[in-house]
């Protein structure tokens, strides 16, 4: 977790891929045993072999991401990168 996730928007990477338009996420970190197998065996993983156990998001950021006006005034920094 970051104390700060605003301070994110000052880090070169980050930068970098507001300007090429990308967003950084981990969802592709997910694949990785899946894809794994399938290349070791050919075969896919049963449906319930996996099992994601995502953090409990605190309380205080249980908002829209997708409302600009919120976004803005949480993070005004990676906002700026960001949102057009």
């Amino acid at each position: 977790m970051v104390a700060e996730p605003d301070a994110l928007a000052q880090l070169p990477i980050v930068q970098a891929s507001a300007a090429d338009g990308l967003d950084l996420d981990g969802e592709e970190v997910l694949s990785i045993a899946w894809n794994a197998h399938n290349m070791a065996t050919g075969e896919q993983l049963p449906a319930d072999a996996l099992t994601i156990r995502y953090p409990e998001l605190d309380p205080a950021w249980d908002f829209d991401f997708d409302d600009r006006g919120e976004m803005t005034r949480r993070l005004p920094r990676l906002a700026a990168l960001h949102l057009e």
